[in-house]
């Protein structure tokens, strides 16, 4: 996501970064002279982790109101960005959760499309199908619109995504 909105000040900029030890964004104010004033780490892998700020002055460096009010601005639009699916129902969450880990372990196919719309349809409502696909693939639920799934599909990707410990009971039958 690029800044969307110029920096206050022509010395200052936002780097952003993903910190794999961490399963987090780490979102970094800095100023020329002076990198990673501020950093804010916003984990997007577990629901249970919640944003943070580091706050670092090296030699006293002072940040000027609006720039501060510029990168925090900038910091809760990627919170509401990267956290909207952890306040998903718990179903939904864990369909997150499971899913990402079925996509990481196993790939993901474009074939797979319509037997997740199947598998989703039956166990969320449709806007968090929606929000689940999204979250997950990057794409909107037209993209896997395709011919009904045969039944043996779905029941594959049911069993790839118990395996991956889904959580939400739509596994059990």
């Amino acid at each position: 996501m690029a800044d969307a909105r110029p920096a206050p000040h022509p010395d200052y900029r936002i780097t952003r970064t993903y910190a794999l030890p961490e399963d987090a964004w780490r979102i970094e104010l800095d100023h020329r002279d002076a990198s990673r004033l501020v950093t804010a780490v916003i984990p997007d892998e577990d629901p249970a982790r919640e944003p943070s700020f580091h706050v670092f002055a090296p030699d006293g460096h002072d940040v000027p109101y609006e720039v501060m009010v510029w990168f925090m601005a900038e910091a809760a639009d990627e919170v509401r960005v990267l956290r909207a699916w952890t306040r998903l129902p718990a179903a939904a969450v864990d369909t997150v959760v499971a899913l990402r880990e079925a996509v990481a372990a196993d790939g993901w196919a474009d074939e797979d499309g319509p037997a997740l719309l199947a598998l989703l349809s039956g166990a969320l409502p449709g806007d968090q199908v929606a929000a689940v696909v999204l979250e997950v693939l990057g794409v909107g639920t037209e993209a896997l619109a395709g011919p009904p799934p045969a039944p043996a599909a779905v029941a594959a990707l049911r069993e790839r995504m118990a395996g991956a410990g889904w959580a939400s009971g739509t596994t059990d039958g």
